[in-house]
């Protein structure tokens, strides 16, 4: 489904008619200084509502005053938040859960974005590979410690093959093309616009193995619990800026896309089937909680952390800020 037209449809019939602009509680005009903060953020897809706040001037309208700093995917973003060279970044859940199991003292503050087909396996036709069993014996690329690891172990098992039954190679998302092409790996398991990038390439000779019914992502905001707890005031304009840039997306689909495809540089065409599979909208919900649970079981039976037990992830989500400015955004039982 588009998910793009139909929520641009809904605002159409009226579903957004009866919340403010920004949809998020009216805030006082910024006074003073704008406030300072370094945003470690995705160049994927998926951290397309910081890439339509950035552009469009929205945190600066909030009162703040960013300092962008791109990674290539949410695990490099969040690792800039850990070694304290960012206040926030953006990252997906499965980077987050690894450094919640790790030791870190860290909090989302929402989630961006939705998906369950942003991560597939790209192959190649000529390794023999024409349904996922085939995989069993073969070298796949993957960045480890991503949704894209968390992703290909499960479609794996769900289809009868387990990690062991494999040899899975680290490799960033833009090593993969060439990895293909030489023969280093049969397979890769990565996440968009990687994938739509790798199958265009790949043509007739490539196939692409989904896993809707598996696996959704959840793009989040994070920060430590220490910054967020004391700029309480720059993260409640933080999500100010990211809740009018749902609104952006949701009544100028066209303008955001071509906005989003020129900021990380990707084909418009590729960008727009990559978008096509997302769920933007902020919030902080009962799914979120759930799939940081299940991505714990996953890492405790594969001992892929320092800890060993399930933490209360309650202790791990900032539900204040968002409550505060968009509370219809907030479902999370706690």
């Amino acid at each position: 489904m588009n998910r793009w037209l139909t929520m641009a449809g809904l605002f159409v019939f009226g579903w957004v008619m009866t919340l403010p602009l920004s949809a998020c509680k009216p805030a006082p005009k910024p006074t003073g200084p704008p406030e300072k903060i370094t945003l470690a953020y995705s160049t994927a897809s998926n951290a397309t509502l910081v890439h339509i706040a950035l552009t469009k001037g929205f945190f600066t309208e909030e009162g703040l005053d960013v300092t962008p700093q791109p990674h290539a995917f949410g695990k490099l973003a969040l690792k800039a938040v850990l070694d304290g060279k960012a206040d926030i970044a953006t990252v997906a859940d499965t980077p987050f859960v690894f450094a919640v199991m790790n030791g870190a003292k860290i909090t989302t503050l929402a989630t961006i974005q939705s998906s369950n087909k942003s991560e597939a396996v790209v192959a190649r036709r000529a390794q023999g590979i024409t349904k996922i069993a085939d995989l069993t014996g073969k070298n796949i690329g993957v960045t480890l410690g991503t949704t894209a690891d968390y992703f290909v172990d499960t479609l794996l098992l769900a289809n009868g093959v387990t990690r062991k039954q494999v040899t899975l190679i680290d490799m960033k998302p833009d090593e993969m093309a060439a990895a293909l092409d030489q023969g280093t790996v049969d397979a890769v398991a990565t996440f968009d616009p990687t994938v739509k990038q790798l199958a265009r390439r790949l043509g007739e000779h490539g196939i692409v193995f989904y896993g809707e019914s598996l696996y959704t992502e959840m793009f989040c905001v994070a920060g430590t619990q220490e910054y967020v707890q004391k700029n309480p005031e720059a993260i409640k304009k933080f999500m100010r800026a990211l809740i009018k840039a749902e609104t952006f997306t949701q009544q100028h689909t066209e303008e955001a896309r071509g906005l989003v495809a020129a900021f990380i540089n990707v084909d418009k065409t590729i960008l727009v089937e990559a978008l096509n599979d997302i769920d933007f909208r902020i919030t902080l919900d009962q799914a979120l909680l759930v799939n940081f649970e299940d991505q714990t079981r996953w890492l405790l039976k594969n001992r892929f952390s320092s800890g060993t037990e399930m933490p209360n992830y309650l202790n791990y989500i900032h539900i204040e800020s968002l409550k505060a400015v968009k509370p219809e955004a907030v479902s999370i039982i706690h």
